[in-house]
């Protein structure tokens, strides 16, 4: 009896460790993932088009602002390399961040991002873009 009491409890004690383990771990993994602030200037650190690296992204500091306003440098792009900024307006809801550019012509006045990654450390996005395929780019916080 004592022996059959023993193997139950052993099998109730492995079954609740490995239940509360795998919740565990999927509700830790998402906070994450998506527990950071866009807030803040972030460095670009990889870029890939369909899966080819492509480097550093080419907008490669971004500062977002708690006045939901947002800046693209892309240093050293300019004539005799200098930096060229773009500017416009963030709005972040679910997983999708919208940026409407100050100026930019009518066809492409908007940019949807699907992020993928928000932490207080790391920012990864990616975006289908039409005739190109998805470009995928990640960055750290500054």
């Amino acid at each position: 009896m004592k022996k059959i009491k023993a193997s139950l409890l052993l099998v109730l004690m492995v079954t609740l460790l490995t239940s509360c383990s795998n919740s565990d771990d999927n509700s830790s993994s998402e906070e994450t993932n998506f527990n950071g602030s866009l807030i803040g200037t972030w460095l670009g650190e990889t870029s890939s088009l369909n899966g080819q690296s492509l480097g550093k992204p080419d907008n490669d500091i971004i500062t977002f602002k708690s006045d939901n306003t947002v800046e693209f440098k892309y240093t050293g792009f300019g004539v005799n390399g200098q930096d060229i900024s773009e500017f416009g307006k963030w709005t972040y809801v679910g997983k999708t961040l919208t940026i409407t550019w100050n100026d930019a012509d009518p066809a492409n006045k908007t940019y949807v991002l699907t992020l993928t990654e928000l932490s207080s450390k790391n920012l990864k996005w990616e975006t289908v873009i039409k005739g190109e395929g998805t470009l995928k780019e990640s960055f750290i916080k500054k």
